[in-house]
């Protein structure tokens, strides 16, 4: 038990289980790769095992409860559990949990598809066919018959897991899920006993759990997953409250459940529920009420991932667990490193959202961190290769790609050294810190590492030349120098007024941009002296707040991607009235899922921002911007400050000037293919691997 967070890292008990500690991750199928015809592969295994070794107290994974015969495009591939064909690939994940002594419980998938036999497609079902959300509709609604049905495959699929050596069962009643719909007024108008009133709705519910602890016996823990508030409506009716809830925990505990594992809110929500936006721990309140009127354990989920704020929700008596994924995900390790007291060698989620996006939104497999690079086929083989022989190894920039690069190599036994041509590492994670706080995260993590083991050496304020790459003479060169700011090709792209994403990221590098005018020499003049000495992401976003240098009241922002979008988030909570430019059909085209509604819902709603989308500059001027819309309507936006943010586009002038030489050299991050954080961690990781 740990000292620092003694109730996080203690023991508890569900049923006939007792749980190390108080960490649960919920569930979600990491995708394809890691399932292959109905069965984990070594993948998920690996998978499995990096969060159990690092000593996660309860693991839920999700599991099919029929044969898919098809890939099935609206979700991705899960193991099967519904049969004896299922047992051996069942248990193999059930030992790797135990062998690092960890729980693992299995969540029938009974979200919204589903089917009655094997050789039907799935597809939505429920209690109605109200759909919440028309790109979210064709739901049918299950007769006695397929009712009948459904419980039975429910039951089956918790005996099977029984037998496999599962430790659990988890009933997923929550998220706009099969059961969800059932108890919710806003999709369920049936008339017959499970519709009406409330002992009606939650009947199927109640019936699941009672089958389920008949066939499975007393000792076997029984977790659902639930929603006390729901955050839709319909036509029929708005979703449970809080205060209705209350009233369904009786029932639930009735029926026989060991632990209520609370979900906020469903898929078709159009509130923020996991986005950064939401601070950690904001949904305790949730878990809180519920213990009210509960008499088993309660878990609380969604934006849990920082240990303080852990510890602080258990203590206060908020809540008994802690559920999340995320924060397992960004560092398997992290349970671990709470229970022997090292929270500073936690590698934070950044709450990038990479993870729910690619697999939930897209159904692409889960590969794709922005902190954690071995996920998908890096966790194919158990740690990082050891090289052969004693490397010299070259990294050129300190983003995350280069920084991720650095430890890397530092594991495969390379003698490292990072170059940094700005005061203080970070690369572009500095400047994203100002509009995204929970970046600072990756910074602190690196800056401590980088303590810890100060083997990896850091040369600041060294600007690289191929020259000093000759003179250095490394083994290995990993170029992760960032890329080139695109610029906006019109007239008076160079006015006094214009500004560049790379203007700022100069700034903070302690370089004066080159701009017009004695006031702005002397403004961007004194602010990269001072930021070269001194500066941090919240002094920035303070400073951004209360000045109106270098960016006025009024600003038009160009390019409405991820950039833009963040910057204008910003700007509009500081009460800037903004005008944001984009060619392209959609302000936010490249935002992830998780967020995009609600940045691009916030600009329509907000009467200091207007959109330009499918619209074309023609000129920049001393006073604003005119630009034509695709109707062929010129706007014209008055603006005190214009800000470029186009994007990056690669940048390998060093890179090719280091291949010619014939040294060993790779290219990562932004500088070889601009992306996202996730997408730098990643090159950078397989560049270090690939050092040879």
């Amino acid at each position: 038990m740990g000292a620092k967070f003694p109730v996080l890292s203690s023991p508890i008990r569900i049923n006939g289980v007792m749980v190390k500690n108080r960490m649960l991750t919920t569930s979600m199928s990491p995708g394809v790769g890691y399932v292959v015809d109905n069965a984990p592969t070594d993948r998920f295994i690996n998978y499995l095992e990096a969060q159990a070794a690092g000593q996660t107290g309860m693991i839920c994974q999700t599991l099919a409860p029929f044969k898919r015969t098809v890939e099935h495009p609206g979700i991705s591939p899960l193991p099967g559990c519904y049969g004896e064909e299922s047992v051996p690939g069942l248990k193999r994940m059930a030992d790797v949990v135990h062998r690092h002594g960890g729980l693992i419980v299995g969540q029938p998938y009974f979200v919204h598809d589903w089917k009655s036999k094997t050789d039907e497609d799935e597809s939505p079902w429920g209690p109605s066919d109200i759909a919440i959300l028309k790109f979210m509709g064709g739901f049918k609604a299950m007769d006695l018959e397929q009712i009948d049905i459904f419980k039975k495959q429910f039951v089956n699929c918790a005996v099977v897991m029984k037998e496999a050596g599962f430790d659990g069962v988890e009933v997923m009643a929550g998220v706009g899920g099969i059961l969800n719909r059932f108890l919710s007024r806003a999709t369920n108008n049936r008339t017959d006993r499970y519709g009406g009133s409330l002992e009606n709705r939650v009947r199927l519910t109640v019936e699941v759990i009672t089958m389920i602890s008949t066939a499975v016996g007393p000792d076997y823990p029984i977790v659902v997953r639930w929603s006390p508030i729901e955050f839709v409506e319909s036509p029929n009716g708005k979703g449970q409250t809080l205060e209705d809830s209350l009233e369904v925990v009786p029932y639930l505990e009735d029926a026989g459940i060991d632990l209520h594992n609370l979900a906020v809110g469903w898929h078709e929500s159009s509130v923020p529920l996991t986005t950064k936006v939401i601070e950690d721990g904001h949904w305790a309140y949730i878990a809180e009420k519920i213990k009210t009127a509960a008499r088993k354990p309660v878990a609380t989920g969604y934006r849990e991932t920082d240990p303080k704020v852990m510890e602080q929700i258990l203590e206060s008596h908020k809540a008994d667990m802690i559920a999340g994924l995320r924060y397992s995900i960004a560092d398997p390790e992290f349970p671990r490193k709470v229970m022997d007291d090292r929270p500073e060698d936690i590698r934070g989620c950044i709450c990038c959202c990479r993870c729910i996006d690619d697999v939930v939104s897209e159904g692409k497999p889960l590969e794709y961190c922005g902190v954690n690079p071995r996920l998908g086929p890096e966790i194919d083989v158990p740690s990082t290769p050891v090289v052969s022989g004693k490397r010299k190894v070259m990294v050129i920039g300190s983003g995350p790609g280069g920084l991720c690069a650095a430890f890397a190599a530092r594991e495969r036994g390379c003698d490292v050294t990072i170059y940094e041509q700005g005061p203080r590492i970070g690369g572009c994670v500095k400047m994203s810190s100002i509009f995204s706080p929970l970046h600072e995260r990756l910074l602190g993590y690196y800056t401590v590492a980088l303590r810890k083991h100060p083997e990896i050496k850091v040369v600041l304020n060294t600007y690289m030349t191929p020259e000093l790459v000759e003179e250095k003479d490394p083994d290995a060169v990993i170029v992760a120098v960032g890329g080139n700011a695109i610029d906006a090709d019109v007239s008076g792209n160079d006015g006094r007024n214009v500004v560049t994403s790379h203007d700022f990221l100069d700034m903070l590098n302690g370089h004066a941009p080159q701009k017009k005018g004695v006031f702005n020499r002397f403004m961007w003049g004194g602010g990269s002296w001072f930021l070269k000495h001194y500066y941090t992401p919240a002094f920035a976003r303070t400073a951004t707040a209360k000045m109106h240098w270098p960016l006025g009241k009024r600003v038009a922002i160009i390019g409405g991607g991820l950039p833009g979008c963040e910057l204008g988030m910003l700007l509009m909570e500081n009460g800037r009235k903004l005008d944001i430019f984009e060619e392209q059909k959609k302000i936010g085209y490249d935002v992830g899922g998780s967020d995009r509604f609600y940045m691009t819902s916030s600009f329509k709603k907000s009467p200091m921002v207007d959109l330009h989308p499918l619209t074309a500059i023609t000129e920049f001027t001393d006073t604003g911007v005119r630009a034509v819309d695709a109707e062929g309507h010129e706007i014209v936006a008055e603006a005190d400050t214009i800000i470029v943010t186009l994007g990056l586009q690669s940048n390998t002038e060093l890179y090719d000037s280091i291949r010619v030489a014939g040294r060993q050299v790779f290219s990562v991050g932004d500088c070889a293919d601009p992306h996202r954080i996730a997408d730098a961690t990643k090159t950078g990781y397989r560049a270090a691997c690939a050092i040879k």
